[in-house]
């Protein structure tokens, strides 16, 4: 392999490359390309709703003004699938309207002033088949709490999308509380038993983003360090969950303002968690959604806390609401944004070492995206896996492109110029170039116009001089993808404890750089703290891994160095992996060489195991229950002890490891365990009722199938489904259940409880009967037909 170097490298003493020449250069199609047109613009709402939760229905009065900006346009049309129209009228006058499928079409009146303000009134009732969710009405036994939502203004108002202000009434029973957009200027009880809430947004914003939720809530409000108002809604039954739900809610509007160099642009801010809520979080303007399985208490923060989510959905109110996305294939400056700062305020709160865990986390979703495709950021198809974390990484890359200084220059830059408008990907780079006058169009040509990932092979060998490294981009090569170009660094660690980094500027197929050696060299590192959105294969020995894995500064390569000996032996490796534990404290680290060495039956390992479950970090603790085996049967008394964690998910790690290790005595655990619920979903105690029944406490199945029905929320079911499944139980109660979770509205039941009615129908008998209920039940034939299609 060196023999190849040194015949590459033969009379060049710096550097050589070989480009591919006469590439012709050319990008992915994308059918969102293009800015939608605009037929009028509205510019303000003022809407009249009465919701009624005993008949799924929304009656209202819509106001929209709006003027017109173009001379060729006799009509407007507006998103209302469903509605049942009562009147429409234009400046107060009777005109032409008509529904399709899916829209209402109002004829404009042909004499006009086409230079004036436009009133359109709309007088309509609607029972919305999606988007405005009734939750827990139907349960005569008050299990499931009460609610109506929506995230999204589609189904209940008409809709056109557009950015503008608004005026919003809500009429609903006197008992709930509702939640919207905007100042909550009144609440006024009427006569009825109803109140009617008035919710005012004074400020322009994209009309997607409007949100109602009512339900039965109180709120703490507070004036954040930065004078924001801000009301923190909160399920009463939960008000000891209020703090450790909203953690660090002030510093986030802090560092929001800090870094972006911007105020918040609105006059307030709220967020209230929901039922059954379809994803983490929605960031309706001024006022977030997210789902109740997030109002934690403090034992579930280390299951899933709100706080990424949290600073997620605030950084929209600047990257989304503010300014907002104009095209398909601009989603990214919403998204990628909202996700990039929020990894930011966490390494400003739980440290370096957090940050480069989550910069891990996007990197493993990114590279499993890219073995499906190929689509680029800045692309309609890209998917959540581009705009959320490729996007992130990539903004991590662009800041170290062009230094913190003037990253935070265009940033504030682009926010103050772009301040209410809709913005496309060339805003953000003019942005850049007016602030700073750097050109970074190779930059988003490269990372958010074409899709891929370089793939680097490195190899090195010490002639006595230098260290002779050559460097080769092995990904395929396309019109549309095109070799990378990129600034690769090369740490070098010294023997005396120094370092230096070293580096090259890389856009070609194959290269080869000398690194001088002024002193005997430690390792060698490429691309130190990971930096770099690649693959990499780096050729090199056994022991400089282990001198990486030993001497480097950053955690995240420390981290990396394990990755790379997943191979060795662990006979090989044992010694140098025990003195890596002992001088690393985050949570990483450890976990990958307990995971390495969970088959090593050595004391020392054994005794490594034990150390970790006595950890004060929940997560070492988790990662030695979950690696544990057989061979550690001696260090039963410290998962016992574990019975009693502090983490919910500890706790069903230990039971099920002790039932593995020591079937002998799980009664006994299982009477240690009898009365931790757990959350989200109950996760414990149906754990705990999973063990039970099969161990033979065949009374437990009531508790256990109860769960699955829909007085439930989604994660409890859930989990339920899944015990069950476990249990290979099936009976008539459990089907009947499962039919309907498998039509539910919320995608994560649902896809759970097809998967399960996929599993029992190999059987013939149970087949049968799934079929039967699913032909009976109250679905449209079109979607009976098209569930039994998925299950065959």
């Amino acid at each position: 392999m060196m023999n190849a170097i040194k015949t590459f490298f033969i009379g060049i003493v710096w550097l050589l490359t070989h480009t591919v020449q006469g590439q012709s250069l050319c990008y992915d199609d994308d059918p969102a390309r293009f800015i939608p047109e605009k037929l009028v613009d509205y510019t303000h709402i003022e809407a009249h709703i009465s919701v009624l939760e005993s008949e799924q229905r929304v009656d209202g009065k819509v106001l929209f003004q709006f003027m017109e900006i173009r001379n060729d346009v006799d009509s407007v049309v507006l998103l209302a699938p469903g509605f049942i129209i009562k009147a429409v009228s234009v400046d107060s006058n009777q005109v032409i309207w008509y529904l399709t499928d899916q829209h209402l079409v109002v004829k404009l009146p042909s004499k006009r002033n086409t230079k004036k303000m436009h009133n359109l009134e709309i007088n309509y009732t609607v029972n919305p088949k999606a988007d405005l969710y009734f939750i827990g009405w139907d349960d005569s036994s008050n299990t499931k709490r009460k609610q109506i939502w929506a995230h999204r203004p589609f189904g209940w108002l008409p809709f056109a999308n557009d950015r503008l202000t608004m005026d919003m009434y809500f009429t609903f029973n006197q008992k709930y509380q509702v939640f919207s957009n905007g100042e909550r200027k009144s609440v006024v009880t009427n006569n009825d038993g109803t109140k009617t809430w008035h919710y005012q947004l004074a400020k322009e914003h994209p009309f997607f983003s409007t949100a109602l939720i009512i339900g039965d809530y109180n709120w703490k409000e507070f004036i954040a360090s930065t004078g924001v108002p801000v009301e923190l809604w909160y399920y009463p039954d939960r008000a000891e969950d209020v703090n450790s739900t909203y953690m660090f809610m002030d510093e986030m509007m802090s560092f929001c303002e800090t870094e972006f160099g911007v105020p918040y642009p609105y006059a307030t801010y709220r967020q209230a968690p929901v039922a059954d809520y379809l994803y983490a979080g929605m960031e309706t303007t001024t006022s977030t959604v997210f789902g109740d399985f997030l109002h934690i208490d403090g034992r579930a923060f280390w299951e899933r806390n709100y706080v990424n989510v949290n600073i997620h959905e605030l950084s929209h109110n600047w990257f989304g609401n503010d300014i907002s996305h104009l095209r398909g294939k601009d989603v990214w400056l919403t998204e990628s944004f909202a996700t990039y700062y929020a990894k930011l305020f966490e390494r400003s709160v739980f440290g370096e070492n957090y940050y480069q865990w989550e910069r891990q986390k996007e990197y493993q979703r990114v590279m499993k995206a890219a073995d499906n495709d190929q689509f680029a950021v800045g692309n309609s198809r890209g998917g959540t896996e581009r705009w959320y974390p490729k996007g992130s990484l990539v903004l991590d890359m662009l800041r170290d492109e062009m230094g913190d200084e003037n990253f935070k220059k265009a940033i504030t830059y682009y926010l103050k110029n772009n301040h209410g408008s809709e913005v496309w990907t060339a805003d953000f780079q003019k942005a850049i170039y007016e602030s700073t006058g750097m050109s970074m169009d190779w930059f988003f040509d490269q990372w958010i116009e074409r899709g891929g990932e370089p793939h680097y092979r490195i190899q090195y060998e010490d002639n006595g001089v230098g260290l002779l490294v050559k460097i080769e981009q092995i990904q395929d090569v396309t019109p549309t993808r095109p070799l990378f170009r990129a600034k690769l660094n090369f740490e070098v660690g010294y023997v005396d404890g120094s370092r230096k980094t070293y580096s090259f500027k890389n856009e070609q197929k194959e290269q080869l750089v000398i690194i001088p050696k002024d002193m005997p060299i430690l390792y060698l590192l490429f691309d130190p703290g990971n930096r770099l959105l690649k693959k990499e294969t780096f050729i090199r020995g056994l022991n400089d891994r282990f001198d990486q894995l030993l001497n480097t500064p950053k955690m995240i390569d420390r981290y990396r160095a394990l990755l790379d000996l997943r191979d060795v032996p662990v006979s090989d490796k044992r010694d140098v992996y025990l003195l890596a534990e002992s001088k690393n404290s985050f949570h990483l680290i450890k976990e990958e060489i307990l995971k390495q060495l969970a088959t090593d039956t050595t004391m020392e390992a054994i005794t490594l195991f034990g150390k970790s479950l006595h950890s004060d970090d929940v997560l070492v603790r988790r990662a030695a229950l979950q690696y544990a085996g057989m061979n550690h049967l001696q260090l039963k008394d410290e998962m016992i002890e574990c019975l009693k964690d502090t983490s919910y998910s500890n706790i069903i790690l230990a039971l099920k490891k002790l039932k593995e290790i020591d079937p002998k005595n799980l009664e006994n655990y299982l009477k240690l365990t009898a009365n931790e619920k757990g959350f989200p979903g109950l996760n414990v105690r149906i754990a705990w009722l999973e063990l039970a029944v099969n161990s033979g406490k065949k009374k437990h199945l009531v508790e256990l199938k109860n769960y699955v029905s829909n007085r439930f929320d989604f994660k409890t079911r859930i989990n339920a489904i899944e015990a069950l499944s476990n249990l290979n139980h099936f009976d008539d109660q459990l089907c009947l259940n499962l039919v309907e979770a498998a039509f539910y509205w919320n995608f994560r039941l649902s896809q759970v409880a097809i998967k399960s009615l996929k599993d029992y129908s190999q059987n013939d008998e149970r087949g049968k009967k799934i079929k039967e209920l699913i032909l009976l039940s109250d679905q449209n034939p079109v979607a009976k037909q098209k569930f039994l299609d998925q299950l065959h």
